[in-house]
């Protein structure tokens, strides 16, 4: 039994039109209205199918498949439909229509799992809108409450809260929605790699034995603005300047030789008052720091936290940092990675063990259950761009392996 991988592509291709940059890459923010579209036509594809699908209190859209025995632990198969601003059309998406084509398969088959099968598209997983990534597993794992929800914000004040109301949610309701040890089997996560790993190797599939963890930063820098024709440079108090230093510093310091699985980013940075001929008075960037080992991920933000408080006493500049997201390393579990080399083996398919330098919803669902993920390749390891693209050669192979571990956690009749 093999999964169907022109329907696959078709649902991909479909998905890719609910983008609010239409030309430019898929744009699918949380709560928008091409949220909304891409949710109902997964939710119509499902019910077409005869599978059931609902939104849960705070957005995550919610397909099953009832097993013989309907009270036994659920099988989640899951990811993301929403997007960065100017993303690719397979990053999450892959997952979570992989996931749909699964239980359809078994639909048309007629075979029926003896547990439960649900396929989960996590709301927010990106976060782009609220700051907050992988907010929809979070919650569903109680890592967030209700409360959580209503300090995240988006750059127009409106909190994840509020939003979901709008939505025609009710997050009130959450912990009826919530995932707890003992109503989850297993999680699968099929995903593209994000990297360039897979494709400089030749291997079509990937299975992740461990998913890095991360420190989000939110820096400001406070100089003084003036006049960029009038003031001599050695009376300048520049924040934008400092930050470039700053920049440097982040870079140099994951650069070191002793960090061989660090990796620190600025991703994000606003100036004010942002004029051509004005002083910069304050810039806010932010600093992403990840690593498989939570020591080496403290050490060096560490590093980098001391190295921009002197930068900025030095040039007299009012520096002030927030912790805006923190990610512990995750191992994947390791009878599960045993089992999808074995079933990769059985098919015929070329595997390599690997680590995800991304963060995935996986990582919060191995806190309540034996989680697995399987990679395919990404075209010269690009992702979060609209030259995002995987061969559908390696996305069968990988959807392929999905179905055959699906069906070995659910079982069947």
């Amino acid at each position: 039994m093999n999964v169907n991988i022109v329907r696959i592509h078709a649902h991909i291709d479909a998905l890719a039109n609910f983008t609010a940059t239409p030309g430019a890459g898929s744009t699918r923010l949380s709560f928008s209205s091409e949220y909304r579209a891409a949710c109902d036509y997964l939710i119509n594809v499902a019910e077409s199918s005869g599978l059931s699908a609902r939104f849960d209190a705070i957005g995550n859209l919610r397909i099953r498949l009832d097993g013989a025995q309907s009270n036994l632990p659920v099988v989640v198969v899951g990811s993301h439909i929403d997007t960065v601003i100017h993303g690719g059309n397979f990053d999450g998406i892959l997952g979570v229509v992989s996931g749909l084509e699964i239980l359809s398969t078994l639909v048309e088959e007629n075979i029926q799992p003896i547990h439960p099968i649900e396929v989960v598209n996590f709301v927010e997983e990106e976060g782009t809108t609220f700051r907050c990534p992988l907010t929809g597993s979070k919650a569903l794992t109680g890592q967030l409450d209700e409360d959580a929800l209503k300090t995240l914000k988006d750059d127009d004040g409106r909190t994840f809260h509020e939003a979901a109301i709008a939505f025609g949610l009710d997050p009130s309701r959450l912990d009826e929605d919530r995932f707890y040890k003992d109503t989850i089997k297993s999680m699968l996560e099929l995903h593209i790699e994000q990297g360039a790993v897979l494709e400089s190797l030749g291997i079509p599939v990937g299975i992740v034995n461990d998913i890095a963890g991360s420190e989000n930063y939110r820096i400001r820098l406070y100089g003084r603005a003036n006049h960029a024709g009038t003031t001599p440079m050695s009376l300048r108090f520049d924040s934008l300047a400092c930050a470039a230093e700053c920049i440097t510093l982040i870079e140099r310091i994951a650069r070191d030789p002793k960090r061989t699985n660090t990796v620190a980013t600025v991703g994000r940075i606003s100036c004010l008052p942002n004029a051509v001929n004005v002083i910069p008075a304050s810039v806010e960037f932010s600093i992403d720091v990840r690593d498989t080992s939570e020591d080496r991920i403290e050490d060096a933000s560490k590093e980098i936290l001391h190295g921009i408080e002197a930068i900025a006493h030095q040039r007299n500049i009012r520096f002030e940092w927030e912790l805006t997201a923190k990610s512990t390393p995750k191992p994947m579990s390791p009878s599960m990675v045993a089992e999808l080399t074995v079933l990769s083996e059985t098919a015929g398919i070329a595997s390599h063990i690997m680590t995800s330098g991304a963060l995935h919803d996986a990582a919060m669902m191995s806190d309540i259950a034996p989680t697995a993920m399987i990679f395919v390749p990404s075209k010269d390891g690009r992702s979060h761009t609209p030259k995002e693209s995987t061969r559908y050669e390696d996305i069968e192979h990988g959807a392929n392996l999905l179905l055959a571990a699906v069906l070995q956690q659910a079982g069947s009749n």
